[in-house]
């Protein structure tokens, strides 16, 4: 019989999102639904093992109510049959004053948490599999926790979950980090990672290893998020990737120059519109005449997405870039000077380019963007 899993991680039940203003609440409650779903897909699809790498908390002070709706779920996962492993990550670290050191969450049957740096086996012989897994504990402490390790069982199946980054070249402080040769030699059939919020694939060698990236969106960047991963291993190891998350993020960037009314602004943002969607509005370039009040009409059609993020760096057109109309020795006058010398030689397709070089320059110069 093949063995089936789901891996997810960095849930960050509890998170603040204070970013979102009023709506930071309603994200916050979306964050334990998109949870709950996950439960019941994992029941749906009879996976065999559920396993958290790591920050399924946003912190270990966690409201009662939270701790309560989550051991809910984990009792209900045990009652279906499935074992649940989970990684204390860098929000929810182990130690004393965990939220799986007590109740609600201490306890539960068929929950097993790892509570060491080090990378320890949990055996279950009815899956003929063995999972391994450690703790974040010690912020910048044990950097590197697969270094050394191999798998020390006979299992069928060997499976490791860590949190922590993957080395990225000149990238060398964080908490914990593994890198692509520690995953390639460490024996196991599948290694599920968390700590980064986007989907991406690991894998090295003859070793499957997946960040699922968070379930719902728990940060205003973009990202590859929203899915957890089903996960079976056979005569092969299949990767498949699940949808759960409700909502999501749009970065736009409008130039300031195609907005010359509050209608062109309204046609711009209406094509965007989504009542699940964070939109991060950019805009840059100069403003032309007429340009709207764009944060205060962004307010007003709020009501089409979940929540509008501006930010206007536009500057406003100089009045002229006419180098009379400066004087020799000031910064705006030897800029332009310099700039329409080279409209004398350049070609067409240039010029307008230099135009514009013109005005952006002139806008700066004066601080008429300030």
């Amino acid at each position: 019989m093949p063995l089936r899993i789901l891996h997810t991680a960095d849930a960050h039940l509890g998170a603040k999102f204070l970013g979102l203003g009023e709506k930071g609440r309603l994200q916050r409650s979306q964050l334990l639904e998109t949870f709950e779903a996950v439960v019941d897909l994992a029941i749906g699809r009879e996976v065999d093992l559920f396993l958290v790498a790591g920050d399924l908390f946003d912190s270990n002070r966690v409201p009662k109510s939270t701790l309560t709706r989550v051991a809910s779920r984990l009792e209900k996962l045990a009652a279906a049959g499935i074992e649940v492993c989970v990684s204390p990550g860098t929000h929810d670290p182990y130690g004393p004053d965990s939220v799986y050191e007590g109740p609600p969450l201490s306890g539960i049957p068929g929950l097993s948490v790892f509570k060491s740096e080090k990378m320890v086996p949990v055996h279950f012989p009815e899956l003929d599999c063995t999972v391994y897994g450690n703790a974040n504990m010690s912020p910048f402490q044990n950097k590197y926790p697969l270094a050394g390790f191999k798998v020390t069982d006979d299992s069928r199946w060997r499976v490791g979950m860590v949190h922590a980054n993957f080395e990225i070249p000149d990238v060398t402080e964080d908490t914990y980090v593994v890198t692509a040769g520690q995953v390639g030699s460490s024996g196991l059939d599948y290694l599920a990672l968390g700590h980064l919020h986007s989907l991406s694939d690991r894998s090295r060698g003859t070793v499957k290893a997946y960040y699922p990236g968070s379930p719902e969106m728990v940060r205003m960047r973009k990202g590859e998020f929203g899915n957890v991963l089903l996960v079976e291993l056979d005569d092969e190891v299949q990767v498949s990737a699940v949808s759960v998350g409700r909502r999501f993020l749009e970065e736009v960037t409008l130039r300031a120059e195609d907005i010359d009314s509050a209608a062109s602004l309204k046609v711009a943002l209406e094509a965007h519109k989504g009542p699940e969607k964070v939109l991060k509005l950019n805009i840059e370039g100069l403003r032309p005449p007429g340009y709207p009040d764009v944060a205060g009409l962004a307010g007003e059609m709020v009501d089409l997405f979940f929540h509008i993020d501006v930010t206007d760096r536009s500057t406003p057109a100089p009045a002229t870039v006419g180098p009379g109309a400066y004087p020799e020795d000031t910064p705006a006058g030897v800029y332009l000077r310099i700039l329409h010398s080279r409209l004398e030689v350049c070609s067409a397709s240039e010029a307008d380019e230099v135009h514009e070089a013109m005005q952006v320059g002139i806008s700066l110069l004066l601080g008429e963007g300030d």
